[in-house]
């Protein structure tokens, strides 16, 4: 297995599990698509056409097919003209669909606001480096028409749109779904004072990006106060129907109902029942509950294990399928591969920081150890570099981060034409400077020690995704 494979099988956490012949024959038609650079509207072919080129039976190829539609990557369209036909995945669907996966792993009101802290700084950077013209800033006025924190989410909407980054919007669509949970019980519209944008404005139009990122602590801070730790009552909504062909299908009424059960009181490795078992509880055949699994296997909520007292089995809320369907979006926004890294270092900019700050002592001691023995040859291999990087994603307890910092991994090493297998070590020094300083936790300039470790942490991995060592 090459090193971009193992990394790849490492961010999404496929090699837990083997993936079945359908999931690999649909991640084969996503590298087709994303090789060709094929856009919405154009054909790949018959089911017929698509069995003979991969070689594989029309079953396999309708259930490979099924996982695409169910990402939002092409539909089946019928008729002498028809076939698989890509398609675009929104933004709004693919972003609900994540901020539905973090309901169910029951993220807290802090989980929120390290992202957002990141996200707010990352979108004002990257849309004062666009230097967007005037009629595009204009845009920024209506989103903040809206006074409280719907302006806030409007505003935010704007800015990710100014950076041209396909996963900044998704990024945002889906922080706002789940900024809208915390919301606080407020004063009424008309008491609330109008969000300035002005100084916002004149950075962007400058591409004065230290401007705007303090802009950017000022909004931040304001959307904070309207948030509340309490969570308030959601339904929950595990299995986002709004790209299948047909929401109405008994399959999809199925796996609703038992992802709604797994979302509530599923714990991981707990049996849900016999194929016999479920077919009698919820009437169906065996035809109509084995594609209800299959919906439910696509959003990584459960595995069908074989044998005497097996059945369904809930799996542990890893994210492999929320990955993939983060990666199909990517896949059919044709996204730059080079600009995903560089987001990667942004989006990552506080969590050094975050990771020596909240290990115990002995994570502590673990992670110097980690770091002394990389630096012990002139070279490296790019895996063992991604495990120190995980290894400190894992200690700043910050799930939305890691998911999205994974996905972008993923991506990388899946689509990257020429991703070094061994880098030397002297271009990583940077990275293992800043770690060894945060955890001597020595501040020069007299602010907190967590002030001061994530502007030291945001400046080096700023740079870091200007130089891309890696």
């Amino acid at each position: 297995m090459s090193v971009a494979e193992r990394i790849y099988t490492a961010s999404t956490r496929e090699d837990e599990s083997p993936s079945r012949l359908a999931e690999q024959l649909a991640r084969q038609i996503e590298d087709d698509i994303a090789w060709q650079r094929l856009t919405a509207g154009e054909a790949l072919g018959s089911l017929r056409d698509l069995s003979d080129r991969y070689s594989v039976g029309r079953a396999v190829i309708r259930e490979a097919v099924g996982l695409l539609e169910r990402r939002g990557l092409g539909s089946l369209r019928p008729g002498p003209c028809g076939g698989f036909i890509v398609k675009t995945p929104l933004a709004q669907s693919i972003g609900e669909e994540i901020a539905d996966y973090f309901r169910t792993a029951d993220i807290t009101l802090a989980h929120l606001l390290d992202a957002r802290e990141a996200v707010d700084h990352m979108i004002a950077r990257l849309a004062a480096l666009a230097r967007p013209p005037l009629p595009r800033l204009v845009r920024l006025e209506a989103a903040v028409r809206t006074p409280g924190l719907g302006g806030h989410l409007a505003l935010r909407n704007e800015l990710a749109r100014l950076t041209g980054e396909p996963v900044v919007m998704l990024l945002i669509k889906c922080l706002n779904s789940l900024t809208l949970d915390f919301a606080m019980d407020g004063a009424a519209p008309g008491d609330q004072p109008r969000i300035a944008i002005a100084t916002m404005r004149e950075a962007l139009a400058n591409g004065d990006t230290e401007m705007a990122v303090q802009e950017a602590d000022r909004l931040h801070d304001e959307l904070t106060r309207h948030l509340h730790p309490q969570k308030a009552s959601q339904d929950i909504r595990p299995i986002e129907s709004a790209r299948l062909a047909d929401e109405r299908t008994l399959a999809v009424s199925v796996a609703r109902k038992l992802a709604v059960e797994i979302a509530r009181s599923g714990t991981t490795g707990q049996r849900l029942g016999s194929e016999w078992d479920l077919c009698e509880r919820f009437s169906v055949s065996r035809l109509t509950l084995r594609q209800a699994i299959r919906i439910l296997q696509d959003s990584g909520l459960v595995e069908c294990r074989r044998g005497r007292g097996n059945g369904l089995v809930v799996r542990n809320r890893r994210g492999t399928g929320t990955i993939r369907l983060m990666l199909a979006y990517l896949i059919g926004q044709q996204m730059d591969v080079r600009a995903a890294g560089t987001i990667l270092f942004q989006l990552n900019c506080f969590m050094p920081a975050l990771a020596v700050s909240r290990a115990d002592s002995e994570q502590r001691r673990a992670l110097e150890r980690l770091i002394s023995r990389l630096e012990e040859s002139d070279t490296l291999e790019r895996y063992d570099l991604l495990s120190l990087v995980q290894c400190v994603s894992q200690l700043a307890q910050s799930p939305i981060i890691d998911l999205f910092s994974r996905c972008l991994a993923a991506y990388e090493a899946r689509f990257h034409p020429s991703l070094a297998e061994r880098l030397p070590v002297g271009l990583q020094a940077s990275y293992f400077r800043l770690v060894r300083q945060l955890l001597n936790g020595t501040s020069a300039d007299g602010r907190t020690e967590l002030e001061w470790a994530k502007a030291r942490s945001a400046h080096v991995m700023l740079e870091m995704s200007r130089s891309r060592p890696i």
